[in-house]
């Protein structure tokens, strides 16, 4: 499966409760119109949470949309459709900056009772060492599922008129963790161990 994940930020004179409500309607379901999109998600971070961190926060990221399809060719036509037409025209009344990244994700999916666990995502910035995120999601406690993206392209949005968000991407993965206890024990371990991942608590909206 090919998923397309966007680092959203907000535009400046937008409140984070504005941009929220705006992001999810009417944004949210003009987005669910694209061709082909198997499943669409909106990630809502969470600054003040215990899972994001002081990186992620420094990034600014206000939500990663994550859109699901079946193949490249699904995607792309979806990206060029009039339905995203309509979308990109509507993203200019709440989105200040964006960056896209295309990935595969082979046959992954979340994990059963997903709704219950807490979820995070988490980014390798290029511009930093190497870091083996695969391997550090498989060290952490209490993790219930997780999903490594292998990433394929990324950059600003085609076709947007919304400003290049200036972030690249080494590294991706989406981790769902049991409850708070661990992933307090993971913030702390994470601070010693790799502590220039950025990590996002994200509450999430399903659409599709």
């Amino acid at each position: 499966m090919i998923v397309s994940t966007s680092l959203i930020r907000r535009r400046g004179d937008v409140s984070l409760p504005a941009f929220r409500e705006h992001w999810l309607d009417p944004h949210g379901p003009l987005t669910a119109k694209l061709p082909g999109t198997r499943k669409y998600d909106q990630n809502h971070v969470v600054p003040d949470a215990q899972g994001t961190n002081s990186v992620a926060r420094r990034m600014r990221i206000d939500g990663f949309p994550m859109l699901t399809f079946d193949n490249p060719e699904s995607r792309r036509a979806a990206h060029h459709s009039e339905e995203m037409a309509a979308c990109n025209k509507d993203s200019l009344l709440f989105i200040g900056a964006v960056s896209r990244v295309i990935s595969d994700v082979g046959d992954a999916r979340e994990p059963a009772g997903a709704g219950a666990a807490i979820k995070q995502i988490l980014l390798v910035l290029q511009m930093v060492e190497y870091v083996d995120l695969p391997a550090v999601v498989d060290g952490l406690d209490g993790i219930v599922g997780a999903i490594n993206h292998r990433i394929l392209e990324q950059g600003a949005a085609p076709n947007s008129a919304v400003p290049f968000i200036g972030v690249e991407v080494a590294a991706l993965a989406e981790v769902w963790t049991r409850d708070e206890r661990a992933v307090a024990a993971n913030a702390d371990r994470l601070q010693r161990e790799a502590p220039e991942i950025a990590t996002f608590a994200v509450y999430v909206h399903s659409f599709l």
